[in-house]
């Protein structure tokens, strides 16, 4: 087994090594929120621009092809946020869901709870007590 390849456990890990691992891992998780936020950016304006055309300007859209803009290199997610628009346009409110959502626009949920937990707090001592019993004896 080769042990110079395994990562040492935080523990036996020098203070220059745990710091060099950390500033990694924070580099990493800032391009990724970068990433995500990028692609938040694009689904909003995606969803917040005009269209004033007809069906058959619609349609004309579905046709369109990315090929038609060889200077601009679109990541995935780019073609994909603009491909589900183009479904959103046409009335598929999954889409429209998606793409709201993806813009950080999606409605707050908002669950209330109305319940006495006198009795249960009641049920959870008369069991802790039952098991303190059962412990001892």
């Amino acid at each position: 087994m080769n042990d110079q390849n395994l990562i040492k456990p935080k523990r036996d890990q020098t203070p220059e090594q745990r710091r060099a691992a950390a500033s990694k891992a924070g580099k990493a998780a800032a391009k990724k929120r970068r990433e995500k936020k990028q692609l938040q950016e694009i689904a909003k304006t995606v969803l917040h621009m005009p269209f004033e055309g007809t069906d058959a300007e619609l349609d004309e859209l579905e046709g369109m092809s990315f090929e038609d803009y060889p200077d601009r290199k679109l990541t995935v997610s780019e073609i994909s946020v603009i491909k589900v628009a183009k479904k959103a346009m046409k009335g598929d409110i999954a889409a429209l869901q998606f793409l709201r959502d993806t813009a950080g626009e999606k409605p707050v949920e908002k669950v209330e709870v109305a319940a006495d937990v006198s009795h249960a707090a009641e049920e959870i001592g008369k069991l802790i007590e039952a098991k303190r019993h059962a412990d001892k004896g």
